[in-house]
């Protein structure tokens, strides 16, 4: 059976025609595109690309083989409506939401009430996924739709843009309040989430953009681990805006905001008929965010 990534795969390479270029498109380098394509094949059965042509075209394997990828995309789509006519009768308004543990522990719970107010009928079920695993969750119909915070290429999934995140650098009251750029901080212990997490791809774009990077690196399993470290006066941390209301750091620490937006709060999902849901979603979003972070103005 081909399961979404594989039918992306091949999907991508019938369009490109080239291996070479397939694997530029997919973010995976070209001996590891070859070993999938031929693990296809063997578990098909049968050859989908004709090699000996350059450009590559497709066998008639692959072309029957397409053939019912389109029907079953079709019918797929035929499901979707359907299931929509049920949750606008009434008869099944359920919504799976999953999120980062980060924001189910400082947006989903105080959002989640204002969704049922908008929608009285709704029946929801919330669950943490971490950044590596929300796209195959919703490929698979595990989730229904995923609250991240960082932007998604993922042609088989759709996603609205919420707001963005602001990142602050935060340090202890200690460190000289002059220091408004992070060389100036050269010196000082980075506390910072391991390289899966999004906080930590964000912070590794801040410092090639900043053209920075520190001598001196500790990992920590959670935002709150890391600010536990800066409140004791060990070094400095970066924080989402959405998160600092909550942490409110401010009476033992002194922060400043990253220029540039590194940090986007997006809703991911698959289904096109939650589009309504998503769009109210995306607002209450943005006014909880917007009253939450007033008092970053006033400092």
């Amino acid at each position: 059976m081909l399961d979404h990534k594989n039918i992306e795969i091949i999907k991508t390479i019938k369009n490109v025609k080239n291996i070479s270029q397939a694997s530029k498109e997919l973010f995976t380098a070209q001996p590891n595109l070859s070993r999938s394509l031929k693990k296809i094949e063997n578990n098909l059965g049968f050859k989908i690309f004709n090699r000996s042509n350059v450009p590559l075209n497709l066998t008639p394997e692959g072309e029957i083989l397409f053939e019912y990828i389109e029907k079953m995309e079709i019918l797929e789509k035929e499901m979707f409506n359907s299931i929509n006519s049920l949750r606008i009768e009434g008869k099944n308004n359920f919504i799976r939401i999953g999120s980062l543990s980060f924001l189910s522990q400082y947006i989903i719970p105080n959002i989640v009430p204002k969704l049922i107010n908008s929608y009285p009928n709704l029946e929801l079920s919330l669950t943490k996924y971490d950044s590596s695993s929300f796209e195959r969750a919703l490929l698979n119909n595990e989730i229904d739709l995923f609250i991240t915070n960082r932007s998604i290429n993922n042609k088989k999934l759709k996603s609205t843009y919420v707001t963005s995140d602001k990142i602050y650098l935060i340090f202890p009251k200690s460190i000289s309040k002059s220091k408004k750029d992070l060389k100036d901080f050269s010196n000082e212990t980075f506390y910072l989430l391991n390289p899966i997490k999004n906080l930590r791809k964000s912070v590794e774009d801040i410092f090639c953009d900043y053209n920075f990077y520190p001598t001196n690196i500790k990992m920590t399993s959670s935002i709150m681990n890391c600010v536990s470290f800066v409140l004791a006066k060990k070094g400095v941390t970066f924080v989402y805006e959405s998160s600092l209301s909550m942490i409110n750091p401010i009476s033992n620490c002194e922060f400043f905001a990253i220029e540039g937006d590194y940090a986007d709060i997006t809703i991911v999902y698959r289904d096109p008929f939650l589009e309504d849901k998503v769009n109210t979603l995306s607002k209450i979003i943005i006014n909880y965010l917007n009253n939450k972070n007033k008092f970053l103005s006033k400092i």
